[in-house]
């Protein structure tokens, strides 16, 4: 699967970072990169377009009314130095709303978030936008199929992702899994778990059991998660 995406963006130095946090994810295709958004205009009219990187604060006309004059546009993450447009941008239903200087691991949640509300397939018709996660891992970028996570575990900084094949130690946090992951496939158990739903062998007193693992939860994320099963 491709994405192809360009920036709008008049800042030098930050039309910079987004290249090189696109170059290391190998599913994204930049076809071009713009100092405003009329520029754009025709590279949007004539190209399958699925992604822009769009900058509020461009020459000639801004960031929010370029938008708003876009008919059906493709999946747009913002990138901007100010906040305050937050809402503005989410109401017109962007992606994401990536407040700069950007990391690349915040930069890696817009994108999956990207991949989850795409429409992309594969030869078969098989939908690839929910069934895998690009991570960051070291130096390199690897593929998570999400029908091979168990359970991801806080660890200080970093996170242990539990496979059924293997276990990765990764530099990312709950709260980036929690907001990347499909939530009616994975649920937060507890303050330092999230389990894979579909695994879930049984649920005795307060512990869930995933084969031989062990994962408490709490009366309160109980019975949500019961609720969520359909079982109260």
């Amino acid at each position: 699967m491709t994405l192809n995406c360009i920036i709008i963006e008049d800042q030098l130095q930050a039309q910079l970072v987004i290249k090189n946090h696109i170059e290391k994810i190998p599913h994204l295709k930049l076809l071009g990169t713009y100092t405003n958004a009329l520029e754009a205009t025709p590279m949007l009219k004539s190209n399958n377009i699925d992604l822009v990187f769009l900058d509020i604060n461009l020459p000639r006309i801004n960031g929010i009314d370029f938008l708003k004059s876009v008919d059906n546009p493709p999946s747009i993450i913002i990138t901007t130095a100010y906040s305050e447009y937050a809402v503005e941008g989410f109401n017109l239903a962007v992606t994401d709303y990536l407040v700069k200087p950007i990391s690349f691991e915040r930069f890696l949640t817009a994108i999956s978030r990207v991949n989850k509300n795409s429409d992309v397939t594969d030869e078969s018709g098989m939908s690839l936008s929910k069934e895998f996660i690009f991570a960051k891992d070291g130096h390199s970028i690897i593929k998570i199929y999400l029908k091979d996570i168990k359970i991801i575990k806080s660890d200080t900084d970093f996170t242990i992702v539990i496979l059924e094949n293997r276990q990765l130690l990764l530099a990312y946090s709950l709260k980036f899994w929690e907001g990347v992951l499909p939530k009616t496939k994975f649920f937060r158990c507890h303050k330092s778990y999230i389990i894979n739903i579909e695994k879930i062998s049984k649920i005795m007193g307060n512990t869930i059991y995933i084969q031989k693992n062990m994962i408490p939860i709490g009366r309160s994320n109980k019975d949500a998660l019961l609720k969520k099963i359909n079982l109260i």
